[in-house]
């Protein structure tokens, strides 16, 4: 840890909401990146909610992932109220604490701190999760960031976009359908859009070279928000897409892995 972050940027909580107050800021979530903020989960998940609704306050923009997989189970039901991610205990934990601040997405939502997001992006309609007019599209193009917290890099499912935009021949565009419920609870059905790979091929998505290479690049930034003691790795989207585009011209297969 300490090699990794030698060369990190110290900032206050008013520096970090700067950044993000322009630029939106997509942030992956590993509860190991807290061990600082308290003694246990609660009062550690607790901070950091405060932490992030505090950047909101402060003019700064932040997505939260708190995907469910709805449409893609076989239940094909997704209520924004009530169901729960299927990620860390962390995403979940600020699900019920930021309840109306949850995208439609039925199987890629967000939590969206901050008042520079498109409120379409809470309103039910067919949905392009990896395409024009999603809430991913939306942040590649307000030149914004993708960030980690406690390492995780591997997590950026936002670099699907960057595959597609690419027309990379392993994934492929597939319609899938369901109903939502929305906050009122009115059900809804929905078409949603999902960049996705051949379920009988024989690879699986890596972005285990891209968290090295992009590490090793000079394009990452490593912050230290003094007054919660965490830290964050943070990269430009748009230097994402230069950063994969040459890769895959040389390598291909270079986001797979074997299964």
């Amino acid at each position: 840890m300490k090699q990794k972050f030698q060369n990190q940027i110290n900032l206050s909580l008013n520096q970090f909401a700067y950044i993000s107050s322009k630029s939106p800021m997509i942030m992956h979530l590993n509860p190991a990146g807290l061990l600082r903020l308290g003694n246990d989960n609660e009062s550690r998940f607790m901070a950091f909610n405060s932490l992030i609704n505090s950047v909101a306050d402060k003019g700064g923009n932040l997505a939260i992932p708190v995907f469910s997989y709805s449409f893609l189970g076989g239940l094909n039901l997704f209520d924004m109220n009530k169901t729960p991610s299927k990620l860390e205990k962390l995403s979940e934990y600020l699900r019920k604490k930021n309840i109306f601040n949850r995208t439609c997405d039925p199987n890629f939502s967000y939590l969206l701190f901050g008042n520079n997001f498109d409120f379409r992006h809470k309103k039910v309609h067919d949905y392009n999760t990896f395409g024009e007019g999603g809430l991913i599209d939306d942040i590649f193009k307000s030149k914004g960031y993708l960030c980690a917290l406690g390492g995780v890099l591997e997590h950026l499912t936002e670099l699907h976009y960057i595959e597609n935009r690419l027309k990379l021949s392993y994934r492929s565009n597939k319609i899938f359908s369901g109903s939502i419920i929305d906050y009122k609870g009115i059900k809804h059905n929905q078409n949603t859009t999902y960049y996705c790979r051949e379920l009988e091929s024989n690879y699986v998505s890596s972005f285990v070279k891209f968290k090295k290479d992009i590490r090793e690049s000079g394009l990452l930034k490593k912050y230290f928000i003094s007054e919660y003691a965490i830290r964050l790795e943070v990269v430009k989207f748009k230097d994402c897409y230069d950063f994969l585009k040459e890769k895959i011209s040389i390598d291909p297969a270079y986001c797979l892995g074997k299964k």
